[in-house]
Parts: C-alpha cells; sequence; structure tokens
C-alpha cells in the first residue's frame, strides 16, 4: 500500500497545528477547522477552474474586494433580519443580538453587554436604553460595584425572543444563500479567523492611525 497520501496530509496538519497552537474543543482545532484549513490551502484558484467573464472596472486588491463584499453581505443580511423583526418591539438587528445576548449570559453589565457585541460605548448605551424603555430588559444592583447595574431578561422580552427565533432562523438560512454545506463550513472557519485576529485590536482601546495599527501587525500576517 502506498502511504504517500498519508504523509502529505500529516504535513499538512502539522503545519495546520504550528499554525493554531489551540486548546482542544476551540473551533480552529476541530476536524471541520483542519478540513477547512486544508481547502483553503490546497483549493485551485478561481482562475484556473475555467474563463472567467473579464472585469468590469481595473483589478483591484483582493483586500479592497473583500472589505467591500463584507461591507454588501452585512447590508444584506440587516435587510433580512429587519424583516424578521416586523411587527415586534425591536426595531433594529443590534436590538435583537443585545436582547438575545442577555437570555444566555444574565446578568450582565451594560459594560460586559456592549463589549460582547462589539460596539462603542455610546452606540451600546441607545440600544440598551431601547430594551429598557420597552421593558424587554430589567436593571438590578451589581452585588459589588455600586457604581454598576446588572441587565436581565424580563418575561415580556423572553416572549419577544421566542417570537423572533423563528424568523431569525430563516434570516440566517437567507444570509447563508447558495453555499453547500462544506462551503459554508469553510467560510465559517475563515470568519472566525478574521473574528480571532480583529478582536484583541477592538479590545486594545482607540489608536491613533491605520498606520499604528498597521506597525503592530503580527509577523504572520500577509503583507499588503
Amino acid at each position: 500500500m502506498a502511504y504517500t497520501l498519508l504523509k502529505q496530509l500529516l504535513e499538512q496538519l502539522e503545519h495546520f497545528e504550528q499554525q493554531h497552537p489551540a486548546a482542544a474543543g476551540s473551533p480552529a482545532a476541530s476536524l471541520a477547522g483542519f478540513a477547512a484549513w486544508l481547502y483553503a490551502r490546497t483549493a485551485a484558484p478561481p482562475a484556473s477552474r475555467g474563463p472567467a467573464a473579464p472585469p468590469e472596472i481595473p483589478s483591484v486588491p483582493p483586500e479592497a474586494e473583500i472589505g467591500k463584499l463584507l461591507i454588501f453581505l452585512a447590508r444584506y443580511a440587516r435587510s433580512y433580519i429587519r424583516l424578521g423583526l416586523a411587527g415586534t418591539p425591536l426595531l433594529t438587528p443590534d436590538d435583537f443580538a443585545y436582547l438575545a445576548t442577555v437570555m444566555g449570559h444574565q446578568p450582565l453589565s451594560k459594560t460586559e453587554l456592549i463589549a460582547r457585541n462589539i460596539h462603542e460605548k455610546a452606540t451600546g448605551t441607545e440600544v440598551i436604553k431601547r430594551l429598557l424603555a420597552r421593558g424587554l430588559v430589567a436593571e438590578q444592583p451589581h452585588a459589588t460595584d455600586r457604581r454598576s447595574k446588572l441587565l436581565t431578561l424580563t418575561e415580556a422580552g423572553a416572549g419577544v425572543l421566542r417570537q423572533v427565533f423563528g424568523p431569525m432562523g430563516q434570516a440566517s438560512q437567507l444570509i447563508a444563500g447558495n453555499l453547500s454545506r462544506a462551503e459554508r463550513i469553510q467560510l465559517l472557519y475563515l470568519l472566525q479567523k478574521l473574528d480571532a485576529f480583529h478582536l484583541p485590536i477592538f479590545q486594545g482601546g482607540r489608536a491613533g492611525s491605520l498606520s499604528e495599527l498597521l506597525h503592530h501587525l503580527p509577523n504572520d500576517t500577509p503583507a499588503t
């Protein structure tokens, strides 16, 4: 029996583990994570899969196209989610995200809730004000910090979530679009990888400029 393919697979697995020294059980360390990583590393680029239509505009760096498409996808997603929230007290996708976060992690301080949703303080505070005004969450004193209050889900808030979980599932299916199961796992892996990269930057406080951020990128970040 020839073991050439197995040797190649073990070599790739070694590279994967070197790049992802994560604890067992994390998304990156899973079999699906390895499969998605291997696919991204070995799949043929689009140009080699057949002729493509000529671009309508001069070619742009892939990073610019990624940024544009992520913005577009976020807008598509928000439009679907807004349809799912129609007729409920939740006015925006952020309202739903905050309410669902409270349900899953209560009691939560306002600071924790805002941080979990990757928002600036002013933006997050406005979302919380809306939820409080509609009686969907309630405040209670913090056991050790007199300056802080904890947020919990009210019966009204739980009822609203039960009402919208179905439509939110439908919105999620629309957002995933025509991707196959394997492509969805691949995309999930890539998005988790990007999130793991950007989260510490966001949590590190305001930078003075983009140049400052770029200067502190990890050494293994691809150069532009």
